[in-house]
């Protein structure tokens, strides 16, 4: 899943009724060939983005960060990502065990050599659709039930909402196939997606940790002033 700066979508279970049919208006092979058409197509398509990236920390319910960071985020496709820290604030120890490894997993995901293997794409996940159509963030969306091919930190078990017109990804949420480490446990990562020039970037990220050693932690992302550079081809008929 691309990090944060990058996920797509494809079905690989075709687990729908002849009814079930009739209710999303399509066969299950056009969802599945269209959403991967626009993921695909997302990668081979950007060339280079840039964004800001805020990342907060919050601690047992606190209502205020106990770490943050501010970064400008260069993604070039032949390259991955680079980071620019701006500003930041608060527990270095909380900016090493949450800050840090979120950043270096957003580079992982965004390596040229490592993509094509964490991609939200039927090569890395096994889907079913559900039954129904469901709104979500003002959009009529086909929710699938997503799960990792194999055990990896960077994969989720979860759901995806996908944009039932452009097919394009909405919101992705579950926990990773793998934990990360003791610190983290298996958190629940929640992604929002906004149309950026045709494409679906990221804008919302919340991660939500609990641990008998440590307690609970929120790590929340927020992504602005996205300037991407690239083409967006038409949605697939």
């Amino acid at each position: 899943m691309n990090g944060r700066g990058g996920a797509g979508i494809a079905l690989a279970l075709l687990g729908l009724s002849t009814a079930n049919h009739a209710v999303i208006g399509q066969s299950v092979n056009d969802v599945m060939s269209r959403a991967d058409a626009v993921v695909r197509a997302r990668f081979a398509n950007i060339e280079r983005y840039s964004v800001t990236e805020h990342y907060a920390v919050y601690r047992n319910g606190a209502p205020t960060p106990s770490a943050e960071r501010v970064v400008q985020a260069i993604y070039e496709k032949s390259k991955g990502t680079r980071y620019t820290i701006t500003s930041q604030s608060g527990s270095s120890m909380w900016q090493n065990r949450v800050i840090e490894p979120s950043l270096a997993s957003d580079q992982h995901i965004n390596d040229p050599v490592t993509r094509q293997e964490l991609m939200l794409t039927s090569d890395n996940y096994e889907f079913q659709n559900e039954p129904q159509k469901e709104s979500m963030l003002g959009h009529d969306c086909f929710v699938l039930n997503v799960k990792a091919r194999k055990p990896s930190v960077y994969l989720i078990n979860g759901k995806a909402w996908v944009d039932a017109k452009t097919y394009r990804l909405v919101r992705v949420q579950g926990i990773q196939s793998k934990s990360l480490s003791i610190w983290a446990g298996t958190p629940l990562i929640t992604r929002d997606f906004s149309d950026v020039k045709g494409f679906a970037m990221v804008t919302h990220e919340k991660i939500e940790a609990h641990n008998v050693l440590v307690g609970r932690t929120v790590e929340e992302i927020e992504y602005t002033d996205y300037v991407v550079e690239g083409e967006a081809t038409a949605t697939p008929k």
